[in-house]
């Protein structure tokens, strides 16, 4: 995988938050969902403590402005924070991803949201695709839609779709209700999905032996209304992988 596409896929553009008070304006900031209203010294605040928590697993994080709300004395930025991965997590994740093929995964005994213990031996005979992410996770979230897609393509074609997750199965259900995500999903799983990786989302092609056949970064998120468009580069090389397994 080239080091561009890896980390066009794992980045989101964002734009610099507006300081700049409008015209007999009070300038505050929201997040999405959240009424409160904050200045941008406190946006600020909230990215440094954002990049303070996931400096360990290579990612800065930076606002985006989605919607400007314009009051009779007041314009309110609404904004989102976006992780983007760097440089050196890129390079370091590609280094790491390519010792995994051709070795067997390592087993696991892990609880599905019904709480029910899954085995990886009860894998065996299935290709199997796993994807490691984490519900506040913006790469992992962007390639869902197409992820979707995918699973749906493949419903007849015998291959177990798998989401693993650190998060306890609690947060997960609560991440479900507001973004679909149709894999069988594993949660609680930080000691599993660490060994693998610290750069998220990763997701393995699993044979029906149970060798790791491939792996793969993030899928680049899809533009609205971009669904029908021809396959990127990566998605052409995520059923190239597919194809490994089946």
């Amino acid at each position: 995988m080239k080091l561009q596409r890896l980390l066009q896929a794992g980045c989101v553009l964002t734009l610099s938050l507006i300081s700049a008070q409008a015209q007999g304006q009070v300038v505050r900031y929201k997040q999405a969902n959240n009424p409160k209203l904050e200045t941008k010294t406190e946006v600020d605040t909230s990215v440094q403590v954002m990049n303070r928590r996931y400096k360990s697993a290579g990612y800065e994080f930076h606002p985006r402005i989605d919607k400007t709300i314009t009051r009779s004395d007041t314009t309110i930025y609404e904004y989102m924070l976006f992780g983007n991965p760097t440089r050196e997590a890129v390079l370091a994740h590609q280094q790491k991803l390519s010792t995994l093929v051709g070795k067997p995964l390592p087993p696991f005994t892990l609880a599905d949201l019904q709480g029910k213990l899954v085995p990886s031996k009860s894998l065996l005979g299935k290709p199997v695709v796993l994807n490691l992410w984490f519900t506040s996770c913006v790469p992992c979230i962007g390639e869902m839609p197409t992820l979707n897609r995918i699973r749906n393509e493949k419903a007849q074609s015998g291959i177990v779709f798998i989401a693993g997750t650190f998060d306890n199965k609690e947060k997960v259900q609560a991440f479900l209700k507001k973004q679909p995500f149709a894999f069988q999903h594993l949660v609680g799983a930080k000691q599993y999905c660490t060994q693998f990786t610290s750069g998220y989302p990763t997701t393995l092609f699993v044979d029906k032996s149970g060798i790791i056949r491939n792996v793969r970064g993030a899928l680049s998120p899809k533009q609205d209304g971009a669904a029908q468009q021809a396959p990127s580069a990566d998605e052409q090389e995520f059923y190239a992988a597919l194809k490994l397994i089946e």
